[in-house]
């Protein structure tokens, strides 16, 4: 059974439902079978816990990206 983990920033219950099926959706056709073999984790991290370089992903975002 095919695992998909995904690290994300907060999403909504929709949000999430959204992408679960999106993701076994599209990973089924791709692979030639179905849907419901899938597992999907989300984990949603806050960007302050994040490095990108010598900043944290929020300094990042907040600076435009630079």
């Amino acid at each position: 059974m095919p695992v998909i983990t995904m690290y994300a920033p907060k999403m909504s219950d929709d949000q999430k439902k959204e992408i679960v099926k999106a993701f076994a959706e599209n990973g089924g056709r791709i692979l030639g079978i179905s849907p419901e073999a899938f597992n999907t984790t989300i984990f949603e991290i806050d960007p302050q816990n994040v490095g990108h370089g010598t900043q944290t992903l929020d300094e990042f975002l907040k600076n435009g990206g630079k």
